[in-house]
């Protein structure tokens, strides 16, 4: 009898351990990451790297940045993140790679504290963010979004985590023209492309077609990014570049809701990606999408007055792509945005806005930047901004077929904290900012749950 009763402790033990632990989010100490190749339009003009680092704990982060194993470019640099504030770290411009090639130039954040981390890649007129996935979120298994017919090649990027880490990547065979030139072979749709990572180690794989759905499947947990060296989207000739680090299969979802981007009236073009075979998506108030084959995509058009929701009957990667620029009125260019399930949907954000990449334009062509929000109607009037109510001028709208509404607010310069009073309302936060010829956009912040995992 007391040996069942031991038994039965021990296992309540390992019930209380195991759902005590928070999922595993953006948040966290260690995070090994890559900037991939941007559009040099001035030669001679050199624009660092931006690391953008908040934390939300109640004491001070002490943060190492380095280059583990690149002595040239090198970086080995320690600062301080005060709770609540975003500490800027410029890294040299040298720490992009180029070209189709494995490099050593893998970046190594780690922290005493749980961190946030985004990454500008910044050029004359040639900007995007990501948010940083931790370590301890990343995955194994990823499908590439970018953006085609591009202007410039579409690219995908992947950091090792751990030595002896053999990467393979699926070309995509929607393009049948589709190529890759890597260590001297051609790769063409469909091909695939295997290669052997060290710890810190990186490869970039780029290609004049679209590697959107170009699948990464690898031995051991890596970061994955994917985008544009830069591009146009749409109608419009303006172009940026495109880049997002992608979220691993297993944390996909089947139940998504789109914002539009502010103040414009072009629409917004969307990507879905699917996971599996014969994939079934509805959109309210629109034709249903089918999907045939994993890593396969689709592209629909959102109106830009329109929230919608997104259901599908198997996992998918939704992203988001703000439209070239088309007339005065509406100043804006290309960015891409992963848009993260509805349940995994994040608590608290704190982040900063970007700078222009040509401050010394004058202060006509600073961003404007808009923090786009999505909560539960009935957290709507609970929501903080900077720990102040939202402000009663935020434009709210109802989403058919949710509870949830969206809007948007504009945001002043600098470093700011989105938070509901109630601690387990979950808030959807989009930061996008548009400029003169330049835009970004990025998730504030998700919650990085297996979800999608085979049991």
């Amino acid at each position: 009898m007391e040996k069942q009763i031991l038994q039965a402790l021990l296992v309540g033990l390992c019930y209380v351990f195991v759902y005590s632990v928070d999922p595993p989010d953006n948040i966290g100490k260690e995070y090994v990451l890559m900037f991939m190749e941007n559009y040099k339009l001035e030669k001679n003009r050199n624009f660092p790297l931006e690391l953008y680092i908040s934390t939300s704990e109640k004491t001070i982060a002490h943060v190492n940045i380095k280059s583990p194993i690149s002595s040239n470019p090198y970086v080995d640099q320690n600062i301080t993140v005060q709770p609540g504030m975003v500490q800027r770290v410029n890294i040299s411009e040298a720490f992009r790679v180029l070209g189709n090639s494995i490099s050593s130039k893998g970046l190594l954040i780690k922290s005493d504290q749980n961190i946030a981390v985004y990454g500008a890649n910044k050029d004359t007129l040639s900007n995007d963010v990501y948010c940083a996935i931790p370590v301890d979120a990343l995955g194994t298994e990823y499908y590439a979004a970018c953006y085609g017919p591009a202007l410039k090649k579409t690219e995908l990027g992947v950091a090792a985590t751990e030595h002896s880490t053999s990467v393979t990547v699926t070309l995509p065979t929607r393009n049948k023209t589709l190529s890759v030139n890597y260590g001297g072979k051609i790769y063409k749709a469909g091909d695939s492309i295997t290669i052997k990572l060290d710890k810190y180690q990186t490869l970039q794989l780029q290609s004049n077609s679209d590697l959107t759905g170009a699948h990464i499947v690898c031995n051991k947990p890596v970061a994955a990014f994917s985008g544009n060296i830069k591009t146009n989207i749409g109608v419009g000739i303006t172009a940026d570049h495109l880049v997002e680090q992608l979220t691993p299969v297993d944390t996909w979802g089947k139940r998504f809701v789109t914002a539009p981007i502010p103040k414009r009236t072009t629409g917004d073009y969307f990507r879905i990606i699917a996971a599996e075979d014969n994939t079934e998506i509805q959109i309210s108030g629109m034709p249903k999408v089918k999907i045939e084959k994993a890593g396969e995509w689709k592209q629909v058009t959102i109106p830009s007055e329109d929230h919608k929701l997104i259901t599908s009957n198997k996992p998918i990667m939704l992203t988001q792509y703000v439209t070239s620029q088309q007339n005065d009125s509406e100043p804006a260019d290309p960015s891409m945005m992963i848009i993260p399930p509805y349940e995994l949907f994040g608590a608290k954000y704190t982040f900063s806005t970007p700078q222009y990449s040509r401050p010394d334009y004058g202060a006509g062509y600073a961003y404007d930047h808009e923090f786009i929000v999505i909560v539960k109607d009935t957290d709507r009037k609970t929501l903080l901004l900077d720990d102040k109510p939202f402000p009663s001028n935020t434009h709210w709208k109802p989403i058919p077929g949710t509870d949830l509404v969206g809007g948007y607010v504009t945001l002043t310069s600098g470093s700011h904290t989105v938070r509901n009073t109630d601690p387990t309302a979950l808030i959807g936060g989009y930061l996008y900012g548009h400029a003169f010829h330049e835009s970004y956009g990025f998730p504030t912040g998700m919650r990085l749950a297996k979800i999608n995992a085979v049991s």
